[in-house]
């Protein structure tokens, strides 16, 4: 199948792509990566009639280190992410997390807000955001508002964005010193398409988590598990 028609609106800065899907409304998408959203297009799973592609606007390609943590514009690409020098120091959960996101060819595309965005339970990078119960950072026109991951996932497939929002970045959080992280998958070979099963073959299942050193009964900075549903 092929998508259903739709317009195709290639904003160049991040002003033009909120106040344009602040317009188009429940009849809009937004398209970056567009890993999973052009399969669900394809599928017809999505027909919108206003596609908003945020990739050639340069402030949504940033990556910024803040007083809060590693600040990751809508537009960064994965595999720009993994190969940014100061990953592993600034945000070492979100360094281990990444090689593990399907194939280098699907990272080349992907983004991680829209990752992020498409919410689905079984995804590595929504997993990482809230088990370290990182910040989303959503605008509807000029009006901003920041969401800590807790409040942002709602369910599979479902976010607190209104339809009239964008995501304009998100935060992964810095750690403590003496902080330490782990990631762990298991499951069938990565990259296969999540609505494609053979038999046999299970879910793929995950965990990442963020601890103190040297002390034994220090609370974790966070724990999350995904795809564990059977």
């Amino acid at each position: 199948m092929k998508p259903a028609a739709f317009d195709y609106l290639r904003p160049e800065t991040l002003d033009q792509a909120a106040f344009a899907i602040a317009e188009a409304g429940d009849e809009g998408r937004i398209l970056a990566g567009g890993q999973s959203l052009v399969a669900m297009l394809n599928m017809r799973l999505a027909r919108p009639s206003v596609l908003v592609d945020l990739m050639h606007a340069p402030e949504a390609k940033t990556i910024d280190q803040t007083s809060d943590g590693l600040r990751i514009g809508a537009a960064v690409r994965q595999a720009d992410l993994e190969k940014w020098a100061g990953l592993a120091s600034a945000a070492p959960l979100l360094a281990k997390t990444l090689p593990w996101i399907g194939h280098s060819q699907t990272r080349a595309r992907g983004t991680v807000v829209g990752s992020i965005a498409h919410a689905d339970p079984s995804a590595e990078l929504p997993l990482t955001l809230a088990a370290l119960n990182g910040q989303v950072h959503l605008r509807r026109g000029k009006s901003r508002r920041v969401l800590p991951a807790r409040d942002f996932f709602l369910g599979m497939m479902l976010t607190d964005k209104g339809p009239d929002e964008i995501i304009e970045a998100v935060t992964f959080p810095t750690l403590p010193a003496l902080s330490g992280t782990a990631f762990r998958e298991v499951g069938p070979p990565q990259g296969r398409f999540r609505h494609r099963r053979r038999l046999g073959h299970r879910d793929r299942s995950a965990c990442a988590a963020g601890y103190r050193r040297g002390e034994r009964h220090a609370p974790c900075a966070g724990l999350g598990r995904t795809g564990c549903g059977r």
